[in-house]
């Protein structure tokens, strides 16, 4: 009997779209490297979208950080969660190598028809994700670097959103993009601890997030108090603090100077999981953060933000186009800064110190304009925006 003539992953090139559709059978088993924190999940969730469009009938494994567990179980695109064991070159978690080898073992024994690396430009990530044993296997290369023995490979744009990032290697392999919103799904219980936290507390709820990793993204917790002062004396309510451990010193000082001030505050700094935060931060009427996970939710939940950036790079990782978000930038020559250089900054974190309470003030301003549904012009800069007054007698009816 002659061989098949089924079509295979390489028979037309690693660099041609659709290896989807040149696969002999539509993949049952998927697996997907996406090893990041928060926001770069987030940021990845519209892909998720797609191929799930595109493969109803498979299962989707995803494989996450620990921490992004309760998000994945929640998540109506991916069927299981599997926890990143740690690896040479990908930085997020401890490499054990007793633990990898028996993980790659139970990998291997699934038996996935397609793995997918949606982790960056695959240098470290690809070794990772051939080690899965995948019948076929796709993913990101750097431009001018070869495929090694990926299936398939896509250069990683060095410009544009990192959601634009993710769909386009989703596009390439066959799964028509479904949008590019971003998604933070909840479960009933989620809510309702959310409002059990918060219950009491005087609307409009003032959310402040002064906590990140990195020292060129922690704009000073005094400032963050003063834009809650200002915000308080003209909408009243409440400042809610937000953010885990390593928050809870920035969210101390606010509270503190929040308490001498007498300024209503509620600290819930390290006191949520992270579903809970997320239903937080939906009952928020701003959020005021770092460039940093939570602010990535605000934008999935369409809550009004102000993000201060600082060394990142906010064409990657800013927020969408369209929506209740406004961002505060003061421009520098180092953006985007390297991560080695940040720690021990040359220029005295300038992209942080250059950006005044005043302008985080009435950036706030213009994001509240659009919940209130009032009118403003385009967001070019600051612009002009309703007075407080206006935006007050809206969220007080």
């Amino acid at each position: 009997m002659p061989p098949t003539s089924a079509p295979t992953p390489a028979s037309a090139g690693w660099d041609a779209p659709g290896l989807l559709s040149r696969l002999p059978a539509p993949p049952h088993k998927l697996a997907l490297l996406r090893a990041s924190r928060i926001g770069d999940f987030l940021c990845a969730t519209p892909a998720f979208r797609a191929l799930r469009a595109a493969l109803p009938a498979a299962e989707i494994t995803l494989i996450a950080l620990p921490l992004l567990r309760a998000l994945v179980e929640r998540s109506p695109q991916v069927d299981r969660f599997v926890a990143f064991p740690g690896f040479p070159g990908i930085a997020e978690q401890f490499f054990d190598a007793r633990r990898a080898t028996a993980f790659f073992a139970a990998m291997q024994a699934e038996r996935f028809d397609l793995a997918i690396q949606m982790q960056g430009s695959g240098v470290h990530s690809n070794p990772f994700t051939l080690l899965l044993g995948a019948r076929a296997t796709a993913g990101f290369i750097r431009l001018g670097d070869a495929p090694g023995r990926l299936d398939a490979a896509l250069p990683i744009a060095e410009r544009g959103s990192e959601t634009r990032r993710a769909l386009a290697l989703t596009t390439f392999l066959g799964a028509a993009p479904q949008g590019e919103a971003t998604e933070f799904p909840l479960w009933p219980a989620d809510h309702a601890e959310a409002e059990a936290l918060l219950a009491g507390v005087e609307r409009p709820l003032l959310g402040m997030h002064a906590g990140a990793r990195d020292r060129a993204r922690r704009w000073p917790p005094e400032r963050f108090a003063a834009v809650g002062a200002e915000l308080y004396a003209r909408l009243g309510g409440a400042l809610i603090l937000l953010g885990d451990a390593e928050a809870a010193p920035a969210s101390a000082r606010i509270a503190a100077l929040a308490r001498q001030a007498r300024i209503p505050c509620l600290d819930l700094t390290a006191r949520t999981s992270l579903p809970t935060l997320g239903a937080v931060i939906a009952r928020l009427a701003l959020l005021v953060t770092n460039d940093s996970g939570p602010a990535h939710i605000a934008y999935a939940m369409a809550t009004p933000s102000v993000t201060i950036f600082g060394g990142a790079n906010p064409e990657a990782y800013g927020p969408p186009p369209h929506g209740p978000h406004e961002l505060a930038i003061h421009q520098v020559p180092c953006r985007p800064a390297g991560a080695l250089t940040c720690p021990t900054c040359a220029y005295g974190y300038a992209c942080l110190d250059g950006v005044s309470v005043a302008r985080v003030v009435a950036l706030a301003e213009r994001a509240l304009a659009d919940t209130a549904g009032l009118e403003r012009e385009p967001s070019q800069g600051l612009g002009e925006a309703p007075p407080f007054s206006d935006i007050r007698d809206r969220m007080h009816p």
